[in-house]
């Protein structure tokens, strides 16, 4: 027991610090001055305090304003929701809409950044009367409002140190709306360092908290006869998911395309999924101090309300807020009177696990305190759960004679491989930046290199994948990867990074490696075909875009995190042209930059477009690499090469008539050549489209008012 006791002060006074934070500017009537702040790239501004704030009206810039001289219809507190405010006696309704504005003094003209959490539940964000970024669909049509929780960071540069703010944010189906959490503000880098730290701040707790639980599941696995690891660790796993969809940083990236709808939900349901095994877990470890009338009527409710949350629309469920803050409530009281019981008759780790939940309610209350302004503080609630799931794992521990060396020996192997892990770095990176080891590499560590880039994506992969079961799926991924590494590796390549079903590779010695590697890679996807079908599986093809450029090889991230990255103009391109396979439904498809290696090289190419590919300025030329056909169609395809790229030329230059000719000429020579045939298609729609408009042009001067009087002779006949 005096153990207990002292790890349990230890433990309070490890975690009380973290409750006592710097005091932050605060916004006054729409005004906050932070001409005196010294910005580092450690130190942010939460944009707190009284906003300007106008009802139902979307306000973009001060010139509008000026023109209607609006006064606010109110200053709310920000963080807070709108509908907890009033204007004229009345308070504003939950749906709706608003516009925030605060004006920032700076101390210079550097470039700021900005982090925006989740809004309630769309916004659109103007500085300066220029939008900067928005989320979801946000509208004064209530009809069109369309939510959307996903954290963004936007950088901007003040004039005359001056930040103009206007924030409008719409919300239809949330049970609140508004600015629930602060705008963060900083120096660029600072808000990136920022971002950076709550993302690995939220993967850390959502790891550590799932490891926590599977380690529990596993005990109850090797130990069966002790229900509590299990409920417990269900318990662990539901907090994990809640923490993850709370933050929405680590989940908008594990998880880009997630809906709004399905975010809310998991987030509503797993929280009270998570209540039912929280109670099963202390009926466990106390049977003889929760009475078990009291756990059903304490259990009902949450397993009524996870359903609920699944199956109801928002709008409706909403409704359901208050009476589940009521049941909330009397469930943590419920429990903190079956403890304090416990604690009095002595219970093995009653004072642990008292602790926890001590710390866990303290949390929330600073959370409830923070999110009304009343003290100056931080989100705390995922520090309160970890604390209190820690002290669990620990009071579970100690029911094993050896549990807790062993738990020892868990942290310390963990701490070594996650130390590993997040470091890790390919060896290519380490002989690009002159580095002996990986212990060597530096945060900003950086090199400007001339490199060649490929990209390779398995066509159709998703309905191919609706077709398998989730092992099915990694098995074939696996498979095909294992494949494709090999050959990469072979031709002086490495993998960057793995895309889903795609692969990004990097060839820094030759160019024609990578042609070569691509050559090499639909060979052996003709052998992997053969093994499907003989296994009478379907076959499946890939299409591979290479383009050569500089690019910036590095280390980012933060002191605690790094990886390696290439960031470049080359890297977008080459993933633009890998796209335009599906296009043209050719396997290879290179750049213009290629040409002059793959000729080295002794390769056919051949012309097929020039397009303008998204995200560039410039047009760029794209051609296909004729090696990848059989030996029978690639000479067809070399002997009429000069004929076809002459055909593109004249279709691009508008003479159709000939570049018809020339492709129909292509075209019987090689009925394979089904890019002769797409340009015979789009030569023919285009003189039928210009037919058509001729024909409309003759009809207007052919009138009977503007026709001309036909000559007496001399005249020229059609």
């Amino acid at each position: 027991m005096n153990k207990q006791w002292f790890f349990s002060c230890f433990f309070v006074l490890v975690i009380v610090p973290f409750l006592v934070s710097e005091e932050f500017p605060m916004a006054n009537s729409g005004i906050m001055d932070l001409t005196s702040v010294q910005f580092s790239n450690s130190r942010t501004i939460e944009l707190s305090g009284a906003w300007a704030f106008w009802w139902q009206r979307k306000i973009v810039d001060a010139e509008e304003l000026t023109k209607t001289n609006a006064e606010p219809d109110a200053w709310p507190v920000i963080p807070s929701y709108w509908n907890s405010g009033s204007h004229g006696g009345k308070q504003f309704p939950v749906q709706g809409s608003a516009t925030y504005r605060l004006t920032l003094m700076l101390p210079d003209s550097q470039v700021y950044g900005l982090y925006v959490p989740q809004m309630v539940s769309s916004y659109e964000l103007y500085i300066n009367g220029r939008l900067i970024g928005n989320n979801g669909i946000a509208s004064l049509d209530n009809r069109l409002v369309m939510g959307e929780f996903r954290p963004e960071v936007y950088y901007v540069t003040p004039e005359k140190n001056k930040l103009d703010i206007f924030l409008f944010v719409a919300n239809r189906d949330y049970r609140h709306g508004g600015q629930w959490k602060p705008i963060v503000f900083g120096t660029a880098q600072g808000i990136q360092n920022y971002y950076n730290r709550s993302l690995m701040g939220e993967l850390f707790l959502f790891g550590s908290i799932l490891i926590i639980g599977l380690y529990n599941i596993a005990m109850f696995i090797f130990r069966p006869k002790d229900r509590s690891p299990l409920f417990f660790g269900l318990f662990c796993i539901i907090v994990a998911l809640r923490v993850i969809t709370t933050g929405s940083i680590a989940l908008t990236h594990l998880i880009p395309h997630i809906s709004w709808e399905i975010q809310i939900k998991l987030e509503l349901s797993v929280f009270y999924l998570g209540a039912l095994f929280f109670g099963l877990f202390f009926k466990e470890l106390f049977p003889e101090d929760i009475p078990s009338l009291g756990l059903s009527i304490m259990l009902t409710p949450a397993l009524l309300f996870t359903i609920l949350a699944v199956v109801l629309p928002l709008r409706l469920f909403n409704r359901l807020v208050t009476p589940m803050e009521i049941t909330a409530i009397a469930g943590l009281l419920f429990v903190l009177v079956c403890i304090a019981i416990a604690w009095i008759r002595k219970r093995e780790n009653a004072p642990l696990i008292a602790t926890g939940f001590i710390l866990f309610t303290l949390t929330a209350i600073n959370d409830v305190l923070y999110s009304k302004n009343l003290i100056q503080t931080t989100y705390l609630l995922p520090l309160g759960l970890f604390s209190f799931i820690f002290l669990q794992s620990l009071a579970l521990a100690r029911l094993f004679s050896h549990s807790f060396t062993r738990v020892e020996q868990l942290s310390d192997e963990l701490t070594t491989v996650n130390k590993s892990m997040s470091r890790f770095v390919p060896n290519e990176f380490l002989n690009f930046l002159n580095k002996k080891s990986i212990n060597d590499i530096q945060l900003g560590d950086q090199t400007l290199r001339s490199i060649t880039i490929l990209f390779a994506d398995i066509r159709s992969f998703t309905s191919l994948s609706e077709t398998m079961s989730p092992q099915e799926n990694f098995n074939f991924i696996n498979s095909y990867f294992n494949r494709i590494g090999p050959i990469i590796r072979n031709y002086h390549g490495f993998i960057d990074k793995y895309i889903g079903d795609g692969i990004m590779a990097l060839f820094p010695e030759n160019p024609q490696d990578a042609v070569r590697a691509s050559l090499a890679m639909q060979e052996k996807l003709n052998e992997y075909n053969n093994e499907r079908l003989s296994y009478g599986l379907q076959p499946i093809q890939i299409g591979i875009g290479i383009h050569t450029g500089p690019v910036m090889l590095g280390i980012i991230g933060e002191q605690q995190r790094i990886e390696s990255t290439v960031i470049s103009d080359s890297v977008n391109l080459a993933s633009r042209i890998e796209s335009l396979t599906r296009t043209y439904n050719v396997p290879i498809l290179l750049s213009g930059a290629m040409q002059s290696y793959v000729k080295e090289a002794g390769f056919q190419s051949r012309l097929i477009d020039t397009v303008l590919v998204k995200g560039k300025s410039q047009p760029c030329d794209i051609y296909e690499l004729l090696e990848v056909h059989p030996p029978k169609e690639k000479i067809y395809f070399i002997e009429s090469k000069n004929i076809f790229e002459q055909g593109v030329h004249l279709y691009f230059e508008k003479d159709y008539e000939k570049a018809l000719k020339l492709f129909k000429l292509c075209y019987a020579k090689n009925p394979q050549d089904h890019l002769a045939a797409l340009y015979i298609y789009r030569i023919r729609n285009a003189i039928k489209l210009r037919t058509l408009n001729q024909d409309k042009s003759a009809q207007i001067t052919e009138s009977p008012i503007l026709k001309r009087p036909a000559a007496s002779n001399g005249g020229l006949s059609s």
